[in-house]
């Protein structure tokens, strides 16, 4: 295993061939396919003509061999036969019965190489007649004078045929060849373009250009279809990456939520650690001085109990508020009906006033505005909102409560004429345990879980509890789902 690892590692190493191009290889294929074609085709060619023609010259010294037998028997005279029967090729000679020529010029053997017989220009010259055992280009015919006439056929205009045959199909092939290789070189380089572009793009993608695509013009060929599989490649590639982007976006987020989350869980159990400590404090005190000084009289010991219920109230309405906001948070489920917010911000408006006879406080409302939602959880947020709105609103001040409706929904507007809050605490308001106003008694007010509770309240109605600063004041918008019946019931 080990011998063959290091053999496969060592070839790339060994071969000493060096890689073609594909327009190379292609070209070279198809030039020597072109080649292998031309030249079975010469051949057989060759061949088909040279029997053909031979085929001929049989045919014709048949034609002049029948005129023979014609001639003689019109009784032409012999002496007049070579004149007669010589020409086109087919070549007339009288001889004795003993070989010797006694008129016409015969046919010169052809040369060994196959080229061209006789004298300059193609011409017969003198000699012995040609000797080919079975040749079946020479025809004899006996005479009545005891001569005889040999007509023959000269073997070198077959050859003379073939061999500028020959030439003319080694130097068209050549140009054919040559001029073919550079027309398919050409070609195969213009279809190829598309990859040289795919080539381009790839390389432009691996330095960051992730938009890059190809967009082939013609779609329906080999190239373009491998074109746009390449650009639908890209695409996949490019979602993916964006799925795997937004995963780690996503993943990010959640982190640093759950930082922030285990962040604000950490300071709000310090926070409620705080808050908790004074009034338990103060109930240990309490405790302690109602037991130590138990022969004290009746009046001072009825003053401790009396401020030991009050811590004890304190310190039990802070815990029941951040139970409370667990389970608002937690997904508490509410009970849902269709409420007159207007009468409700009434009732709530009323028992303020009741409360607080000199403070200025009033409800502005065109009709009913009737919400899906808990009227008692509600009533809770307004309780809030008006409280909140008591405690900064200047002296001699008014307090409004606006509510309307809308395509969006309900819309409760608490407005006081108090000072504005600056714009990086508006949102900081409504977190748990935050008094803006640092120096404020914590006896005043309660412990800063009131405006969170009512956003909490409000959201987990579909809703929302924002501030918003006005000329005149301050705004705190608390926005509830409409009622899809017009039908009322009354808060409970």
């Amino acid at each position: 295993m080990r011998s063959l690892r290091d053999h496969l590692r060592r070839r790339p190493e060994t071969s000493a061939v060096p890689a073609r191009s594909l327009r190379f290889r292609v070209t070279a294929t198809v030039v020597a396919v072109m080649v292998v074609t031309l030249l079975v085709a010469g051949i057989v060619l060759d061949l088909v003509l040279s029997a053909a023609l031979e085929r001929d010259q049989q045919d014709r010294l048949s034609e002049r061999a029948a005129r023979v037998d014609q001639l003689v028997a019109q009784q032409v005279p012999a002496d007049e036969l070579v004149g007669l029967l010589d020409g086109q090729g087919i070549s007339a000679v009288r001889r004795q019965a003993d070989g010797a020529v006694l008129e016409g010029v015969p046919t010169p053997p052809g040369p060994p190489d196959g080229g061209p017989r006789g004298g300059p220009g193609g011409r017969p010259t003198p000699g012995p007649p040609p000797v080919r055992s079975g040749d079946s280009l020479t025809i004899t015919r006996p005479l009545a004078d005891g001569t005889v006439i040999v007509l023959s056929a000269d073997p070198g205009e077959v050859d003379a045929v073939v061999y500028r045959l020959r030439g003319v199909m080694v130097g068209v092939g050549l140009v054919g060849v040559v001029g073919s290789a550079l027309l398919l070189l050409s070609g195969v380089t213009a279809a190829l373009r598309p990859l040289d572009a795919m080539t381009r793009v790839a390389r432009a993608i691996t330095t960051g250009e992730r938009g890059r695509r190809l967009r082939p013009s013609s779609p329906d060929t080999e190239i373009g279809r491998t074109a746009a599989a390449f650009d639908e490649m890209l695409d996949a590639l490019d979602a993916a990456q964006d799925r795997s982007d937004e995963a780690a976006r996503r993943e990010r987020g959640a982190a640093e939520e759950a930082r922030r989350s285990e962040a604000t869980t950490r300071r709000f159990l310090s926070d409620a650690a705080h808050e908790l400590r004074t009034p338990l404090t103060g109930m240990q005190s309490l405790a302690e001085t109602l037991v130590r000084d138990s022969d004290e009289d009746r009046e001072v010991r009825e003053e401790l109990a009396i401020a030991l219920v009050r811590e004890t109230s304190r310190a039990s309405a802070l815990v029941t508020d951040m139970l409370d906001l667990a389970r608002i948070e937690g997904g508490q489920e509410l009970r849902r009906d269709d409420v007159d917010l207007v009468v409700l911000a009434r009732e709530q408006v009323d028992h303020l006033r009741l409360v607080n006879p000199d403070l200025d406080v009033a409800v502005d409302a065109d009709g009913p505005v009737v919400a899906a939602v808990d009227g008692d959880q509600v009533r809770r947020v307004l309780v809030n909102l008006l409280g909140n709105a008591r405690r900064h609103v200047v002296p001699g001040g008014a307090v409004r409560v606006r509510v309307t409706a809308s395509g969006d929904g309900a819309r409760v507007a608490v407005h006081n004429d108090g000072a504005v809050i600056a714009t990086e605490d508006r949102e900081r308001v409504f977190d748990r345990l935050v008094r803006l106003d640092e120096a404020r008694a914590r006896d005043v007010g309660g412990a800063g879980l009131g405006l969170s509770i009512a956003r909490a309240l409000a959201r987990a109605h579909g809703g929302d509890l924002v501030y918003e600063a006005t000329p005149t004041g301050s705004d705190f918008v608390l926005t509830l789902p409409l009622a899809t019946t017009p039908a009322l019931v009354s808060p409970r």
